[in-house]
């Protein structure tokens, strides 16, 4: 069941409301701040991976290089008791040298070649069908010469060479770092390669652990301030909820404030009404019903009294029903109950609207606040109803439910009803606004609905006291 509120509406000028304000006003250095950082982070990584990758290439190649040449040396060492013998078959002790180096391996695909001086090859484990193809002049799709550079390397006391070769392992040329040393005795160039695939795969690998580090980091300062964002957010909705919380306590308590003003001087009017110009009324008639009794009994002079008493007894009835309407003595007199069964009465006799009345005692259980605040909702749902509901009765169930702690308040007619009492009220309905700010300025709740048998029906529940 719908409260009465008030309607909420965007500002008239289209600006943002205020906590919009200060929420952006904290969220956005927080997220300018975090990009900046991340960037920041992002190109200063990238260029620590390039500067490291490099470096890291660097040590691999030299350690590679150092692998090569232990290599080479291990090669010689192994053929050397042959290639220093004095035998005047060198062509058998070269054989032999070509089958212990066909022989020798390392690593997986880690092979030794051979080639004489004029670049026939002598060993060529991978591809035994080039062994005494003369290869002087073959080129690398680079369109270097393989063998002569390598040759040259070799009898100037060996050293490295890069060149482009099949590599057995993915059947596609590759780049590859030879080594070659110079056996003159014999005019036979030694070498042995590494392709440099696997240098690439390493760093490779390297540079995608590094990457996903860096990921890693941006997605952990992304964290931290989507967090630090929420924590802002959630403590600015907090302040709010806190601030909106203690004006609206204050502001109930303020109504409450200016309700107990209001009934204080409508009891104060009453009684004045009641007690002095009431009085002061009725004694005025009786002042003219003792001359009446003392003058001649003149036709017009008794006709202008017997006026003058008729316009008195309207006046003390007007006053009469001001000072009830103002502050009911039966409310003070009687109880709650009691002046709300008068008011019905009242209302069924001034409007010829059928009134049901039931109600219960309320005794304690309220205070003198919240019974005139029931009374004055009564009050103006019967006027509601004698205005708008075009209704031929209304019944008021006043009630008392101990087990819950309430007192709770029912009025239904079998009027028209409201066409949408699910919309917050128009700033026209101050009537239902008032009834809702009573009741809730002592911590109850009111909800209207239209019956499902026609008319409105309108329910107040109060905590007791």
């Amino acid at each position: 069941m719908p409260r009465i509120r008030p309607q909420n509406r965007p500002p008239a000028n289209g600006k943002l409301p205020f906590k919009i304000k200060i929420l952006l006003i904290a969220v956005l250095p927080i997220v300018a701040v975090s990009f900046v950082t991340g960037l920041i982070i992002h190109q200063e990584s990238t260029s620590l991976i390039e500067t490291e990758s490099k470096l890291i290439e660097k040590r691999i190649r030299e350690t590679k290089k150092q692998e090569l040449a232990n290599y080479i040396s291990l090669a010689l060492k192994a053929i050397d008791h042959i290639y220093q013998q004095d035998n005047d078959r060198p062509w058998q002790a070269q054989k032999i040298a070509k089958t212990i180096l066909h022989n020798l391996a390392f690593s997986q695909n880690g092979y030794f070649f051979a080639y004489d001086r004029a670049g026939t090859a002598l060993v060529h484990p991978p591809s035994p069908q080039l062994v005494g193809t003369n290869l002087w002049y073959l080129k690398d799709e680079e369109n270097n010469f393989i063998i002569q550079q390598l040759m040259k390397k070799a009898v100037n006391g060996g050293d490295y060479h890069t060149y482009l070769w099949n590599n057995p392992a993915t059947g596609k040329p590759g780049h590859k770092m030879g080594y070659a040393a110079y056996l003159p005795k014999w005019g036979w160039m030694i070498g042995t390669g590494l392709y440099l695939d696997d240098i690439d795969k390493e760093v490779s690998a390297f540079e995608a652990d590094m990457r996903a580090s860096i990921r890693k980091t941006e997605t952990i300062l992304f964290l931290i301030s989507l967090v630090a964002v929420l924590v802002v957010a959630i403590s600015i909705g907090a302040l709010h909820y806190s601030e909106h919380k203690l004006a609206d306590a204050r502001l109930k308590a303020l109504t409450k404030r200016i309700v107990d003003v209001q009934e204080e001087e409508r009891k104060r009017v009453s009684s004045d009404l009641h007690d002095g110009l009431g009085q002061l009324l009725v004694s005025i008639r009786h002042r003219l019903e003792m001359a009446m009794d003392r003058v001649p009994r003149a036709e017009k002079t008794f006709t202008l009294l017997e006026k003058s008493l008729s316009i008195l007894d309207t006046s003390i009835a007007d006053v009469r029903r001001l000072s009830k309407d103002l502050h009911p003595s039966a409310l003070d007199n009687m109880g709650l109950a009691a002046a709300i069964r008068d008011l019905g009465r009242d209302f069924e006799e001034s409007t010829q609207i059928q009134a049901l009345v039931k109600t219960s005692p309320i005794g304690d259980r309220l205070e003198e606040s919240a019974k005139i605040a029931l009374y004055r909702v009564v009050q103006e749902a019967l006027t509601n109803v004698a205005r708008h509901a075009q209704a031929d009765r209304v019944e008021i169930h006043l009630r008392v439910e101990d087990a819950k702690q309430m007192v709770a308040l029912a009025i239904r007619d079998n009027g028209k009803g409201l066409p949408q009492p699910d919309k917050p009220l128009s700033n026209e309905g101050l009537g239902l606004r008032n009834m809702h700010e009573r009741i809730e300025s002592h911590g109850g709740s009111l909800t209207l609905r239209n019956a499902t048998s026609g008319g409105l029906e309108l329910f107040a529940n109060l905590p007791q006291s």
